[in-house]
C-alpha cells in the first residue's frame, strides 16, 4: 500500500473516533450535570469548548505550516 492510501485510511479512522467521542459526550455531560450541578457543569463545558477551539486553531496552523502555505 502506498503512503497516500495509508494516510487516507488513517484520516477515516480519525473521523470515526471523533464521531464516537461526539456521540458519547452529551450523555456523560448530563450525568455530570446531575451529579455536580448544572452551574458547575456549564462552566466546565465553557472551558472545554474554549480548549477545543484553541486546539483546532493550533492544529490547523500546524498543518498549514507543514504544507508550506
Amino acid at each position: 500500500m502506498d503512503d497516500d492510501a495509508l494516510q487516507a485510511r488513517l484520516r477515516a479512522v480519525e473521523r470515526r473516533q471523533y464521531l464516537l467521542i461526539a456521540l458519547l459526550v452529551p450523555p456523560n455531560y448530563l450525568a455530570a450535570a446531575d451529579l455536580f450541578g448544572y452551574w458547575i457543569a456549564g462552566v466546565a463545558l465553557f472551558v472545554l469548548a474554549c480548549l477545543s477551539f484553541s486546539f483546532v486553531l493550533i492544529r490547523g496552523r500546524q498543518r498549514r505550516e507543514s504544507a508550506g502555505v
